[in-house]
């Protein structure tokens, strides 16, 4: 991500695809602190400070991104995120990897390389199957866990130096990987035609990403925020992907962070035909009119009717005198909460991810608690922040019903349990 200046934040007023100048804001979300700046008390000025956080679109090509680009320096320096926390990831990963082999018809020890690669988790499905691998992570923290778990990883953004660094000591990769981080690239053109650049003829490079066309049917608004800058559609990928000289080739739809495509592509030219599913979803989304700057009214309309119903059921149970505390500590909570204006109601935040405890949230700076914080304090409501893991999160804290107290979950749609089996 060479291109972004020192300045915190920049506004592109064209479309970084293809420099059109016919961008509208779709959606308008509250400014936010970078959103994972989960701090200790003595570094909480660093995350005061608030950015605008807009969607839009570009209406020539239908490319949905961030015209605010936060300066990544100020995210990663104090990057917490571990890939392994995220519930059911690690077993996603080991079918993920198992199916791109399958797919690809490599064996052992093909190279495979993860860009963005976190911790390893990815890697290490890969390296289990025989695969010989290396990750590229931009954060020192993380890239060290995957260091010393024995994952070869270079921490670093990838850039034409170390596309080039990579040829000269591993040669050209089998199978490129870039698992929810695609989102994450400034000049994803640039970056593009270096993956074009290190991956072998007949390799493939693999992207999963959220999919924001599936993520608004369940309104899931949170998943916006700065690091992720674009916001794909198959149409564009495969347009975006043509420019590098690539091939899209197949796509599917999961349900991982409450929708998701992985789509995978070779050298343009490649001995493998393109799969109907390519035409197939693009021709859905045209359907949906997903590119159309109308499509998106309905559902940010949606958005401000869910703040009004949990800011009128936060404020209706706060005036009765009982206690709220937020259960999740990620980026898409920071969204929700800045978004929909609730941390003042909030007294503190329970998670389940050991790194988060004792650090204090982005902006209302509240503390973050283990979960059995829920049983110290008794608290009435426990207002499910990550609500896309309500049902794991609830497993979990029976408990916490059984003895009285209640879940508040926000999305999709409000509602609020005191019984187990509600």
């Amino acid at each position: 991500m060479p291109n972004i200046n020192n300045a915190a934040i920049r506004l592109d007023k064209k479309c970084r695809l293809c420099n059109s100048e016919k961008i509208t804001e779709v959606l308008k979300l509250k400014p936010t602190p970078p959103e994972d700046l989960f701090l200790p008390k003595s570094k909480l000025k660093l995350s005061s400070e608030k950015y605008p956080l807009i969607l839009a679109l570009c209406e020539h090509c239908g490319y949905t991104h961030l015209p605010h680009i936060l300066n990544p320096a100020i995210s990663y320096s104090n990057y917490v995120y571990e890939t392994k926390v995220t519930v059911g990831l690690s077993k996603h990963y080991k079918e993920y990897a198992a199916d791109i082999i399958s797919f690809a018809g490599i064996t052992r020890p093909s190279f495979v390389v993860d860009l963005g690669s976190n911790d390893g988790t990815m890697l290490n499905a890969f390296k289990n199957l025989g695969m010989s691998v290396l990750g590229v992570e931009p954060s020192k923290q993380i890239s060290d866990i995957a260091n010393h778990n024995d994952i070869e990883t270079f921490n670093d953004y990838f850039t034409t130096t170390v596309a080039d660094r990579i040829i000269k000591g591993y040669g050209k990769a089998a199978v490129i990987t870039a698992n929810y981080m695609y989102a994450n690239i400034d000049d994803v053109i640039g970056f593009t035609k270096n993956v074009k650049k290190i991956l072998d003829d007949e390799g493939l490079f693999v992207i999963q990403t959220g999919y924001h066309p599936e993520q608004m049917k369940i309104n899931m608004f949170d998943y916006i925020y700065h690091e992720h800058f674009s916001y794909f559609t198959v149409k564009v990928l495969s347009e975006l992907l043509n420019k590098c000289e690539m091939e899209l080739i197949h796509v599917s739809l999961n349900p991982s962070k409450g929708g998701s495509i992985r789509v995978i592509a070779q050298q343009k030219y490649g001995k493998r035909a393109v799969h109907e599913s390519v035409k197939s979803i693009i021709d859905a989304e045209n359907s949906a009119a997903i590119h159309k700057p109308e499509t998106y009214i309905p559902f940010a309309n949606e958005i401000s009717l869910r703040k009004r119903e949990l800011v009128s059921l936060i404020k209706q149970i706060r005036a009765d005198g009982h206690i709220i505390v937020g259960y999740g500590a990620s980026h898409s909570t920071t969204t929700l909460i800045h978004h929909f204006e609730i941390g003042k109601y909030l007294d503190f935040i329970v998670d389940d991810n050991p790194i988060k405890h004792g650090l204090y949230s982005p902006g209302y700076h509240l503390q973050v608690y283990p979960s059995e914080k829920l049983y110290e304090n008794k608290p009435e409501y426990a207002l499910v922040l990550g609500w896309q893991h309500q049902n794991s999160i609830i497993n979990k804290n029976k408990r916490f019903l059984e003895e009285g107290g209640k879940f508040i979950i926000p999305l999709p749609e409000l509602m609020v349990l005191d019984d187990y089996n509600s």
